[in-house]
């Protein structure tokens, strides 16, 4: 997908003044997105108080907890939420005092280690709960047609985003090694899974960046 063109925003009467954020639907949209994030935030937070976790740490134990063995190193984690390596080992190491974490060698690569849920972390991870169910029950009032285009859309956002290299990873199929697309449907090269604009995964464990794609650590 290619780069969106420098844009200029509307501006008052006679070219000056403050720039027309209310009549540019670009800017409306970013602030729309702004405000279901910080819906995200106060969801999250709540849980984080209540389990005296960070919200960064709580996301560290879902991916811990998804993610094979490749995706949970330290280099892994910086890269997937754009972090530098000490803040990621410094949030660590919380987890791994409480007991909630462990590392062990990894064969491939003994200058780094795998991570993984302890038997105490899993049941931590299972007292988070759903916490991101308002976002999901907000979505499920609208139709099937409307969640596929508003998929499409955020797809395409996503994809510009790690194309200007704003995300690090993507992860999800329009910016995957594995993608082929089609008119009307898709297919995965990898799993040779077939699905239109509603199927789109976000979050796959499966993903892979496309060569040349690879983002310095």
């Amino acid at each position: 997908m290619a780069a969106a063109p420098a844009r200029e925003l509307s501006r008052g009467a006679g070219g000056g003044g403050k720039v027309d954020r209310v009549n540019d639907v670009d800017e409306r949209i970013a602030s729309a997105l702004e405000k279901i994030h910080q819906a995200q935030r106060s969801l999250i937070w709540e849980v984080s108080t209540r389990e005296k976790l960070s919200p960064i740490q709580i996301q560290f134990l879902l991916h811990l907890d998804r993610f094979p063995a490749e995706q949970r190193t330290v280099s892994a984690l910086a890269r997937e939420f754009d972090l530098s390596k000490p803040t990621v080992s410094d949030a660590l190491v919380p987890l791994e005092v409480k007991g909630l974490i462990a590392r062990k060698t990894n064969e491939e690569d003994r200058r780094s280690a795998i991570l993984a849920l302890t038997a105490k972390g899993k049941k931590k991870l299972a007292a988070l709960g759903d916490w991101r169910g308002a976002l999901v029950d907000a979505v499920s009032g609208f139709s099937a047609a409307e969640k596929e285009a508003a998929l499409k859309f955020l797809a395409g956002v996503i994809e510009r985003l790690f194309e200007e290299g704003v995300v690090s990873v993507a992860r999800m199929c329009t910016a995957c090694e594995h993608y082929r697309p089609g008119d009307s449907r898709h297919r995965c090269a990898l799993t040779g899974r077939g699905f239109g604009d509603g199927g789109i995964n976000v979050g796959c464990v499966n993903y892979s960046l496309p060569p040349g794609g690879v983002r310095d650590e």
